[in-house]
């Protein structure tokens, strides 16, 4: 190591480097390897201020219920000092430190022997408000059935936490004489058990892997902001448990004010950072609702803002100091609904959903999603500076919500924030308005990902034909996904949709135009930054209306996919479907084909001559491949079972050359067609971007 450091996290990784381990820095320490803590600073000028940093950093440990340190060290790096502790706990939470060596030290070596000497040497861990979530979820990782009374019964007499005994009877007596602000106990004992476990395993956590990357944006924001000579604030108010500001620097957490909604949440940010940053928000446990909400902690209501706007205005030199506003809010699909036939959205009766009602967007309904709501206040209610926000793209793309000075980011999984794959942005924004076409973020494979921006709504392209309908489409949002588009001839059979979405009628003179748009509906994403990033649109115009060839493929291609929902039944016959004697028929005879076209029909004739000849063919009908799928090729007992006892089932006709032998042909024609002579054109014409 040098002999002196100008920077303490330098000196802080040289020491790691130089003893070659690779400590623990959760809850924002400076180190912790096997059972001690390390607290180190370029020059310690008072040891008591050390001391009650190191008991902040326990009562964090406890509050995520992991492994308490029994021993401390308050290292001194320039001047090679140091101090060492015992750390001790007690069932009240009371945290001592006994100093035991105050010595000088060389060589971060010279420290080997000491953390070797603490391998599985821990403090006694205790339940508290803050901590018994955590305990209890920790508990049922292990036993994943365990219910309350199993909970309760560990807390009262640990045998597999390490922690002190719980009084459990005696705290709940202390809230019966007080039941507003000393009920943590009695609000939270029922919850107990794997149920909350699950319910803390389903929270939209960001995981390590993408709160690196922020906390690297949010390093490079505060340096530069220091270079041109202000002073900074960090605001993150859906912060949840904190996990945005895991690898904060201790600075950082200086400048830092958090807020989270949920009480749970709340009393793990409590345990975590009270103390260590400027402010979290201040909550009562009066304005604590029944499903566990501080009412007072609801960052789009009107006091929230009111109260954060003021404190502001009276803390905050807005001259000199430059805001940072980082933050992953919480978002929901209100089409989502749609797709079963319910209603998109239901509206609430919250202060920014009507502040933001109040102006005009390209997008009607933008104020709909909980995630605009907050990247539209952090810009246009608190006025930050800089905003690093986690989100769906569609904000920035087609919602045309904020388009500011892009700096930098990166596409991230959705999958690795238990929930399904699928693309969440990572964007550094400056406050600053600027007009981009295209954003390019780095992805998780090491590439960039460009992504456009859209300006028309594929709505604009759909009409009704003019002539007696044979065939339905519902668009539903310009995201391409199955249920966002369905193709349909059964109309009373999707009654419920009509309620919320529109049916577009196709006919003889409108069906060649329209079914390229529902095509786009059935785009197939080629990775997670593709899902939620592609969307459709309508940029190009009609020029796709002009290739004849391109209109000629969407139409084969519909009428053989099984993507299509159209089927014949006792009160109606699908006409979308070839060599029947159908609607589509006609329409096949007059476009050219060649010899593309004919092999992909060629296979499809002889399918549909095999399906004739089965028993469960029924002449009165017209066939989709989707129908001789579900009616005809279907499953009967193999006459084996698998290791349950449960019956397997095999196709009935699965011999080569048979129904299934030749669907499957059919299918992997269909996907080449598709790639070959579709997939591009759509992009080509900006019927996908």
């Amino acid at each position: 190591m040098k002999k002196i450091y100008k920077s303490e996290i330098e000196g802080m990784q040289d020491f790691w480097e130089e003893i070659e381990i690779n400590p623990d820095y959760s809850c924002n320490t400076d180190g912790k390897i096997y059972g001690i803590l390390f607290e180190m600073k370029l020059e310690i000028k008072s040891y008591t201020e050390v001391e009650t940093q190191i008991k902040r950093y326990i009562r964090a440990y406890n509050t995520i219920a992991t492994d308490i340190p029994s021993k401390a060290v308050a290292l001194d790096i320039n001047q090679r000092k140091f101090n060492l502790y015992n750390i001790s706990t007690n069932k009240e939470g009371i945290i001592t430190l006994q100093k035991i060596k105050t010595d000088v030290w060389v060589r971060p070596v010279d420290f080997k022997d000491l953390i070797n000497s603490t391998i599985n040497q821990y403090s006694k861990g205790w339940i508290c408000e803050e901590s018994i979530v955590s305990y209890n979820n920790e508990y049922c990782k292990k036993h994943k059935d365990a219910n309350k009374e199993e909970v309760k019964t560990e807390f009262i007499n640990p045998q597999e936490l390490y922690i002190y005994p719980f009084e459990w009877d005696e705290q709940i007596a202390r809230e019966e004489t007080d039941r507003t602000q000393n009920n943590w106990l009695t609000f939270n004992m029922n919850m107990l058990g794997c149920s909350l476990l699950k319910k803390r395993l389903g929270a939209y956590f960001t995981p390590d892997q993408y709160v690196k990357i922020s906390t690297q944006y949010l390093k490079e924001c505060i340096e530069n902001i220091k270079i041109a000579g202000f002073d900074y604030l960090i605001i993150d108010t859906c912060a949840g448990t904190g996990n945005l500001e895991k690898f904060f620097e201790n600075e950082w957490l200086e400048h830092t004010i958090l807020n989270t909604y949920d009480y749970t949440e709340w009393t793990t940010l409590k345990g975590l950072y009270e103390g260590r940053v400027k402010m979290i928000i201040p909550h009562s446990s009066q304005h604590r609702d029944q499903d566990g909400l501080l009412l007072d902690g609801d960052a789009l209501s009107e006091n929230f803002n009111n109260y954060l706007l003021s404190w502001l205005e009276q803390n905050i030199d807005r001259k000199k100091t430059k805001i940072i506003m980082l933050e992953n809010p919480p978002f929901v699909e209100p089409q989502g609904n749609a797709s079963k036939g319910k209603a998109t959205f239901t509206v609430k009766d919250i202060y920014m959903y009507k502040k933001m009602g109040e102006y005009k967007f390209d997008t009607k309904n933008v104020n709909r999603d909980l995630a605009n709501l907050f990247i539209w206040k952090a810009f246009n209610i608190i006025k930050t500076d800089y905003y690093i926000a986690y989100s769906p793209i569609k904000y920035w793309k087609s919602q045309h919500i904020v388009d500011k000075k892009f700096i930098k980011g990166h596409c991230c999984n959705r999958k690795h924030f238990n929930a399904s794959e699928g693309c969440i942005t990572l964007i550094y924004w400056e406050n600053k308005d600027e007009q981009n076409l295209i954003l390019e973020l780095m992805n998780d494979f090491g590439k960039n990902t460009k992504i456009k921006k859209i300006f028309n709504n594929p709505k604009i392209l759909l009409n009704d034909t003019k002539q007696t309908p044979f065939v339905y489409l519902f668009n539903l949002s310009n995201m391409p996904k199955t249920d966002n588009g369905k193709l349909v001839n059964d109309i009373g059979a999707y009654a419920k949709y009509c309620k919320v979405q529109k049916a577009y009628k196709l006919g003889d003179d409108n069906i060649l135009q329209q079914l390229p748009l529902w095509i786009a509906n059935c785009y197939k994403c080629k990775d997670y930054t593709e899902i939620e990033v592609i969307m459709k649109s309508a940029d190009g115009g009609i020029k796709y209306q002009q290739d004849t060839d391109f209109l000629k493929r969407c139409f084969i291609w519909s009428c053989l996919t099984d993507k299509s929902q159209c089927k014949s039944n006792e009160d109606i016959i699908n006409q979308l479907c070839l060599y029947q004697n159908t609607h589509a028929d006609k329409l096949l005879k007059i476009v050219k084909l060649d010899k593309e076209d004919t092999n992909i029909l060629t296979l499809w004739n002889k399918l549909l001559i095999k399906v004739k000849t089965k028993t469960e063919y029924n002449s009165n009908y017209k066939y989709g491949l989707k129908q001789i799928e579900q009616d005809i090729n279907i499953d009967i007992p193999s006459g084996r079972k698998d290791k349950t006892g449960k019956m397997v089932m095999i196709k009935k006709y699965n011999n080569s050359g048979d129904i299934d032998d030749l669907i499957k042909q059919l299918k992997k024609e269909l996907d080449k067609y598709h790639a070959n002579f579709i997939e591009k054109k759509l992009f080509q014409y900006e019927l996908l971007k």
